[in-house]
């Protein structure tokens, strides 16, 4: 297991970040840093082990990339105006029973996946958030779903441990399923719905389609970031709802 103290320093770390209050971000990233390395000198487990160095050294860049960027040695570091989509994420997610910090954490990876891909390669993908019950009714299994059998905090969009695992998890065929407040149901997940009912622009492929016709019957938001291209378009009751260009 990883170190709870570790989880927990990365955890308000982030939040510190997600804030702009960097000062306290990098404090807390050096913090984790150091106790995921503690525990990797402990750990009896190679494959832990190496996880564990991993973090270790992903929060010590962490902080090193905030002390270039704002200054470790300011006393007061100015807060960076949070980056928001210019839509009305409010209107958006209205009766979905989606949270914002929900959706805005899945725009967020959706961005990274669209600007940086995966092992140098562009790729696409799709999330579903919520009405979760109702979308797994509606799609199948292609794969293992790598999720299952996790406790719920351990497979929550929000926590900044699992975006590696949701960005590598991103090659695979099928969408993600999400919960309203973040749970990850589902990876790999085959959308089984005709989507002749559904109409979106010319040149959209069948994640497209298959997406748009998902949120037409379901109480559900859908993120679809394009392979070619890396657009990210967001779809609500059936339409594009929004359009993110990278």
């Amino acid at each position: 297991m990883l170190s709870n103290e570790g989880k927990n320093l990365a955890k308000r770390a982030e939040a510190a970040h997600e804030t702009g209050d960097y000062s306290l971000a990098i404090e807390f990233y050096k913090k984790a840093e150091k106790k995921f390395r503690e525990a990797s000198e402990i750990s009896t487990d190679s494959y832990e082990t190496n996880r564990l160095r991993y973090l270790a050294n992903d929060y010590r860049l962490k902080a090193l990339q905030l002390e270039n960027e704002y200054g470790a040695t300011e006393s007061r570091i100015e807060p960076k105006k949070k980056e928001t989509p210019a839509f009305d994420i409010a209107g958006l997610l209205n009766g979905t029973g989606v949270s914002e910090q929900v959706f805005e954490a899945v725009i967020k990876i959706a961005m990274e996946i669209s600007s940086e891909g995966r092992e140098g390669r562009a790729i696409g993908t799709a999330f579903i958030l919520g009405d979760a019950a109702n979308v797994m009714a509606k799609s199948k299994q292609l794969i293992l779903n790598p999720f299952q059998g996790y406790k719920k905090e351990e497979r929550n969009i929000t926590d900044p441990e699992i975006r590696d695992n949701i960005k590598e998890f991103a090659q695979l065929d099928g969408v993600f399923v999400i919960s309203g407040d973040g749970v990850v149901e589902a990876a790999g997940r085959y959308i089984t719905m005709d989507t002749g009912l559904v109409k979106i622009p010319r040149g959209l492929g069948t994640r497209h389609s298959s997406v748009a016709a998902m949120t037409s019957a379901t109480k559900s938001i859908g993120i679809v970031v394009s392979q070619s291209g890396g657009v990210i378009r967001i779809f609500r009751d059936g339409k594009i709802a929004a359009t993110l260009k990278p």
